[in-house]
Formats: C-alpha cells, sequence, structure tokens
C-alpha cells in the first residue's frame, strides 16, 4: 500500500480531533485530562525543529506528523469542552485583592439596558430587590470600571491599568453586578478571556446576549420572569444554560466551543442544529424526534412551554442535559 505523504498529516489531524471527543464520551479521559491537552503546544514547536533537521532526508515527514499530532489532540479538545479552562490563567496571573468603591443607582424608566463588557476577569451578575442596581469587586489598584448611568441605561468597561488592559500579564478583574427585579431589563454581556456568572432569577429579561470570546460561562434563567429573547455567540470558550420554564426563543452559536444545555421537566423543545462537519449534537435519548436538521419534542405545538433554539456549532459540540450538569 502507498501513502500519499500530502495527506499523511491531514489525516492524523482528523482522526486525532475525532477521537478525542469520542474518548471524552466513553470516559476514557476526563475534563482534568481535557485541560491539559492545551499544555502540549511546545511540541508544535519541536515538531517544525525536527522538520528542519531532517529536512531533505527519507524522514522529513515526521516533523509534519508531530505538528498534526499536536493539531489534532488540541482541537479534539477544544470541541470536547471549549477552551475555558485555558483561559482562566492566560490573561492574568490572580484575581485582583483591593477591593474598589461600590457603585449604585437606579432606573426610573419602563425598560433599561444593561451593557457590560470585561476584558481579562470574572464577573457575577445577580438580581436583587426594587429599582437599584450595584457594581463593586476589586482589581489590582481599587480602581474599578468605567461606568457611564442614566436613569434607564447601565453601560460597564474595564478601566485601563498602566496602560494595559485586554490579555494583561498583572491581576485579572472581579466584578459583582447586581441587577434590579423590579424593572425590565435588557442585557448585553461581552466576555474576552474569563469567567462568568449569570443568574436572573426573578429578573423580567427583555432580552439577553451575550458575546463569549475565549472564556468560560455559566447562565441560569431557572426562574425568570419572562425573557424576551435570547443570543449567544461562542468564539473559543464553553457555556452552560439552564433554561428557564417558561416559553422563549432564541440562538446560540459556538464558533469554537462547547455548549451545555439543561431543559426543565415538561418543557416542549424545538433545536434547529447547523450542517458543520465539526460540529457535533449530543440530543439523543432525550425522546426527540430528528427530522434533518430539527429536533423536536413529541408534542411540541401543544406543549405549555415550548423553547425553540438555533443551536449551530462551526466548530464545537452541544449536549442536552449531560450527567455533569450545566453549571
Amino acid at each position: 500500500m502507498h501513502i500519499r505523504r500530502g495527506y499523511l498529516g491531514w489525516g492524523v489531524f482528523l482522526v486525532l480531533t475525532g477521537a478525542v471527543p469520542l474518548a471524552v464520551r466513553s470516559g476514557y479521559l476526563t475534563d482534568d485530562q481535557i485541560g491539559r491537552l492545551w499544555t502540549l503546544w511546545p511540541l508544535i514547536l519541536v515538531g517544525v525543529g525536527v522538520g528542519l533537521i531532517l529536512n531533505r532526508t527519507r524522514l522529513d515527514f515526521l516533523g509534519g506528523l508531530i505538528v498534526a499530532a499536536t493539531l489534532g489532540l488540541m482541537a479534539g479538545g477544544l470541541l470536547s469542552s471549549g477552551i475555558g479552562t485555558l483561559t482562566t490563567g492566560a490573561c492574568g496571573q490572580d484575581s485582583g485583592t483591593e477591593s474598589f468603591p461600590a457603585r449604585d443607582g437606579t432606573f426610573a424608566g419602563d425598560g433599561s439596558s444593561v451593557d457590560v463588557q470585561i476584558n481579562c476577569g470574572d464577573v457575577t451578575i445577580g438580581v436583587g430587590a426594587g429599582n437599584g442596581w450595584r457594581v463593586e469587586g476589586s482589581d489590582a489598584k481599587g480602581v474599578g470600571p468605567t461606568i457611564d448611568a442614566t436613569e434607564t441605561s447601565l453601560r460597564i468597561r474595564p478601566t485601563e491599568h498602566n496602560g494595559t488592559s485586554f490579555w494583561a500579564l498583572g491581576q485579572r478583574d472581579t466584578w459583582q453586578v447586581t441587577l434590579p427585579n423590579a424593572v425590565p431589563v435588557e442585557v448585553d454581556l461581552q466576555l474576552n478571556a474569563g469567567q462568568t456568572t449569570v443568574g436572573l432569577a426573578g429578573a423580567q429579561v427583555q432580552g439577553f446576549r451575550l458575546d463569549l470570546n475565549a472564556g468560560s460561562a455559566t447562565v441560569d434563567l431557572t426562574s425568570v420572569e419572562g425573557i424576551g429573547g435570547f443570543d449567544v455567540t461562542l468564539n473559543a470558550g464553553s457555556v452552560g444554560v439552564t433554561l428557564p420554564n417558561t416559553s422563549m426563543t432564541g440562538s446560540i452559536v459556538a464558533n469554537a466551543g462547547a455548549v451545555r444545555l439543561c431543559a426543565p421537566a415538561g418543557a416542549g423543545l424545538r433545536l434547529r442544529t447547523g450542517d458543520s462537519i465539526i460540529a457535533s449534537y449530543d440530543y439523543g435519548g432525550h425522546d426527540l424526534i430528528q427530522d434533518s436538521s430539527i429536533w423536536t419534542t413529541p408534542g411540541f405545538d401543544s406543549a405549555p412551554v415550548q423553547i425553540d433554539l438555533e443551536t449551530k456549532a462551526n466548530a464545537g459540540s452541544f449536549a442536552l442535559d449531560p450527567e455533569d450538569g450545566c453549571d
């Protein structure tokens, strides 16, 4: 049998990219082991070096195989669980320890917007009683974020420390944002490297939007009073979403990452998927009926709670009601 060397590297890459998620599903690899796959990146340099040393010899293909195998293992880890474990330490060594002065305010309008962006940090978003909001936390110098607020809007942005903000090598910012339950809010959250925990129990959510770039997120919609729209985009990350016991429509797009969905008992689900060959959808075993790219609960049209979501992965995975939950 003759093996064409031009395709050998691609073959190794694709085999390992698919083998890692299969090993995870079969229980041969743990989440901790998957997280450590990213530490193999120095092998890419080794492979390049081996290729240079063996250039114009019969073994000149070995360097390319090392690179292909390393990239395949890393890509397989990404498809399995995203890169939330990588980003925890990629943009800062420790969380800031100096508390900044808390900021408070109130919303007066019938509907208000909340726009939060954090670069390299951890943010927790919760809900409190009344129509007031609050921002507290810590960072490297106790400065706090830049906040612009009116009676109907709240905008939170990182304050640069020593001329650096994104991918900083110093400490990560840590914010706690409390939103009101008495005023309908539209939430727009952008996370660039870091972690976020969002719990919106009791909130009147007019709309929720999350852009996650190299990070991890947990979104709990269990006890929202209502939700008008839901839009999540992942660019290299992982997210767990606990869906509400109320009807909703929305979209979750994973350009590179892993999504975990947890649905309430008795809810009618309609999950629309994409057609990427490097995406996986673990929707089987939940009594859903598949029709081409749509998975639907029997009797969806008459269900008291109807959840209709576009779940599209360009390079990643979706799992419904995973054993380890969505936290």
